[in-house]
């Protein structure tokens, strides 16, 4: 399990045996917003991504930081595998800083969609880019072209869906194309911002949650389930 917040040091715990077995600092001086690992589970191929213990974090500032958790610094100790095997890893190391966001970075999502390892980030202000751990920028940005409270990407099909702060849901494509616009209709239509979303790991599933009625939503394919 890892751990941070509006601390400059991030935590990590060995929940089997409830032991604290590393920390580090995450040397940004802006909150830490949002956390996950370059992992993923698939069905049909098992693990994959850059492994277990490298993560990346995003702030308050709109900066992204890559980690390494086995390291007492939290620098990257790995190398990126260029399109070869694990033993002819190439020298080239993975940028550990982006900044190209401006604003408070909402989500960041790894996805393994067409055997790609990318990472997906939004901030408030609306931006969602794409990143390639290999190179120093990103590699596309799509904007959403209005406030967003909430992003979740597919980890395994290439959609990823946005929260705004009029109830509405947008599902996008990974070329900026909205598939879907999802609008909350319940008991009570004096709702706050979409406050979360999160996809089902493998099946067509968007969970949503709204900042003042409790609820969350489980949309399909054919609306609310």
């Amino acid at each position: 399990m890892i751990a941070g917040g509006n601390s400059p040091l991030i935590r990590c715990w060995d929940v089997a045996s409830e032991k604290l077995r590393n920390t580090f600092s995450s040397k940004s001086d802006a909150s830490l917003t949002t956390l996950t690992s370059a992992w993923e589970y698939d069905l049909n191929d098992g693990y994959s991504g850059l492994g277990p213990d490298i993560v990346i974090g995003g702030f308050g500032n709109g900066s992204l930081r890559l980690y390494d958790t086995r390291s007492d610094t939290g620098d990257p100790v790995l190398y990126m595998n260029e399109g070869r095997s694990r033993q002819s890893l190439s020298r080239r190391r993975k940028h550990s800083a982006f900044d190209e966001h401006t604003s408070w970075i909402i989500d960041v999502s790894f996805t393994t969609y067409g055997g790609r390892h990318e990472i997906v980030s939004g901030c408030v202000s609306g931006s969602i880019k794409f990143w390639d751990l290999r190179y120093s920028s990103s590699v596309r940005t799509i904007e959403h072209k209005m406030q967003m409270t909430a992003l979740a990407a597919h980890s395994n099909v290439p959609v990823f869906a946005t929260g705004s702060p009029n109830q509405f849901i947008k599902i996008m494509a990974y070329d900026g194309t909205t598939q879907q616009i999802i609008r909350y209709h319940g008991p009570d239509e004096r709702l706050g911002p979409v406050s979360c979303l999160k996809f089902h790991p493998h099946m067509p599933f968007l969970a949503a949650g709204f900042s003042n009625d409790g609820i969350v939503s489980i949309y399909g394919s054919r609306g609310l389930q």
